[in-house]
């Protein structure tokens, strides 16, 4: 079975940018499939979640299963789940490190390894990354978060020349601080005040980002108006990249 209506598979997409992404796109008449790590009851118009871990490979084959008889293509894949904790070179474990390159680059691989088989069936298909403004310049206390990110840029560049062939494009962008539950544990690190002073002197827009300002640039790179952009990672930050 191949659906006629256009599917979208985004990972994470219970919260943060992931949530605002899976709105827009089912706003803009496609079927929705979200990931989760965990189980969500709630229903919604155009959105199935499915609760799996992105870093196991089983959860990965028995996703890709139900896809192939539910579906049998994937017309965009938006990699939108990631983690972040704060930690320098002293102070981060090894548990930890591998926690962010299991869950921010390892996850994104298996996503875009299960996907490909039903990407290729779809006639433009697209895959969008998420890396981070930190994957562009260096960040204080976010070593593991800021390495793992920056791989990101480059899995998404050597992707898209291997994909090209089959007429997929593969992007990535480059949030800066976005009000989402992941920038809460960097808020911890700082008093309310230090907090916006720091977040009005990084960004010269002045402000933090929202969720939908990131997700409007993700549908972006799945629509047919990019069709001629593919191996870039694009900032959406509020000009911090430029300070």
């Amino acid at each position: 079975m191949i659906s006629k209506k256009k599917i979208v598979l985004i990972t994470g997409a219970e919260s943060g940018i992931g949530k605002s992404t899976s709105k827009m796109f089912a706003n803009n008449g496609y079927r929705v499939l979200g990931t989760s790590l965990k189980k969500i009851n709630k229903k919604i118009k155009d959105i199935e979640y499915y609760q799996i871990d992105i870093t196991n490979n089983s959860h990965w084959k028995s996703l890709s299963n139900t896809i192939k008889k539910k579906y049998g293509k994937i017309d965009v894949l938006v990699n939108s789940a990631g983690v972040r904790l704060s930690g320098n070179l002293e102070t981060t474990s090894m548990s930890e490190w591998t926690y962010h390159f299991n869950n921010n680059v390892t996850g994104t691989f298996l996503a875009c390894k299960y996907a490909l088989p039903f990407l290729k069936k779809s006639k433009k298909s697209s895959i969008v990354n998420l890396a981070s403004i930190n994957s562009i310049r260096g960040a204080k206390n976010m070593l593991a978060y800021a390495t793992s990110k920056s791989a990101i840029i480059s899995f998404t560049a050597s992707l898209a020349l291997d994909l090209s062939n089959f007429n997929i494009r593969v992007n990535a962008v480059a949030p800066g601080a976005i009000d989402t539950p992941m920038l809460a544990s960097f808020k911890k690190d700082l008093t309310k005040k230090e907090f916006e002073k720091r977040m009005r002197e990084n960004h010269p827009i002045g402000r933090i980002g929202k969720p939908a300002e990131v997700a409007s640039v993700i549908y972006f790179l799945a629509s047919e108006a990019s069709t001629f952009m593919t191996g870039l990672t694009i900032p959406v930050d509020g000009g911090r990249s430029i300070r």
